[in-house]
């Protein structure tokens, strides 16, 4: 990983650009281009450059193209919520991706109104008169019904939510994962990963899953989950999954509401529900929540026809056709070795 970083004359960081070398694939998958590349960063949504300045920002830019120019046939490929990069280096060839997710979280206020929302949701009282609770609006009147209807509907059908407590349960978990990764026709992450992510975030409180659990003949069955990133100010929608014969029971919009509710507890003042393309349902489920689309713009060096295709190629539609059909376990060994390369 050739990680780029500018300093001043005293050694102060002004700037970081990390970098990561990938393979590719030898076909292009989707709407991203495959093709061996220097990516900041590789099977993100977004991680440009940081940097106090525009002089240093400019200079580690200048840096990333001198090295990729310098090894024929390996692209550069930067991911920013920033639409200006061309404007420090030319050579940088812009290209409008998806649009990412994003609520601002209320700061905490007393007599908000939270716990009347609660009561409509038929959700428990956490917050006495007396606690300083949040003041959360899911945009537009029609949004707020939406919301409302579908978590009164998750609990009228005896959904519950909770914080997943034990690495069985992230096992449990994955195989769910690995079914809403098939329906979606997208390669899965390794088993390995997500427990990396338990054994090496969770302790620091950075990382939870929230399970939504259903009492069925006095057993309780796990029926979807997410992950969750905590960092900063900020909490990322991460990676989710549920058996798609259990959509209708709504176990996103109870899971989603808990964890915007427990984010505003802690004081967290950013809710990112990530990426989502145009013409994606998920646009739909993000957006009624009050979100804001915010562009992202992916930048490479040399330009190439990257980007958004009108129709997917015809091996591509093969490609999803046939991930549907196959058997979980081989999705699960087929994504490892995928992820390998992008």
């Amino acid at each position: 990983m050739p990680g780029l970083a500018c300093e001043d004359s005293e050694g102060n960081l002004r700037a970081i650009l990390p970098l990561f070398y990938t393979p590719g694939l030898p076909f292009k998958l989707g709407r991203s281009a495959t093709t061996s590349r220097f990516s900041s960063l590789p099977r993100t949504p977004v991680a440009g450059p940081l940097a106090r300045d525009d002089e240093s920002l400019m200079l580690v830019l200048q840096e990333a193209v001198k090295l990729v120019r310098a090894q024929p046939g390996v692209q550069l490929e930067i991911k920013s919520h920033r639409v200006d990069l061309c404007g420090f280096v030319p050579e940088l060839f812009c290209v409008p991706w998806h649009s990412s997710y994003v609520q601002e979280l209320p700061a905490q206020l007393k007599d908000c109104g939270w716990e009347e929302f609660c009561e409509d949701l038929r959700l428990p009282r956490e917050c006495g008169p007396c606690d300083e609770c949040t003041r959360l609006r899911f945009g537009n009147a029609k949004r707020q019904h939406r919301v409302k209807w579908a978590v009164n509907k998750a609990v009228r059908l005896g959904l519950q939510v909770r914080e997943a407590d034990c690495v069985s349960e992230v096992e449990q978990w994955y195989q769910l994962y690995l079914d809403a990764m098939r329906h979606h026709a997208f390669p899965p992450r390794s088993k390995r990963f997500f427990l990396d992510l338990w054994t090496n975030l969770r302790s620091l409180g950075q990382m939870k899953l929230l399970v939504a659990e259903r009492n069925e003949n006095g057993t309780k069955r796990i029926v979807a989950g997410s992950i969750f990133l905590l960092f900063g100010q900020t909490v990322f929608y991460a990676f989710t999954g549920c058996a798609h014969e259990d959509f209708h029971l709504h176990p996103h919009d109870i899971i989603q509401m808990e964890s915007i509710r427990s984010s505003c507890k802690n004081g967290y003042r950013w809710y990112d529900f990530g990426e989502a393309a145009d013409e994606d349902g998920l646009t739909q489920f993000k957006g009624k929540w009050g979100t804001q689309a915010k562009p992202l713009y992916h930048y490479h060096y040399p330009a190439h026809a990257s980007g958004h295709d009108s129709e997917p190629s015809k091996l591509v539609t093969l490609v999803r056709r046939s991930w549907r059909s196959l058997p979980l376990r081989w999705t699960a060994m087929l994504g490892d070795q995928i992820h390998r390369y992008l």
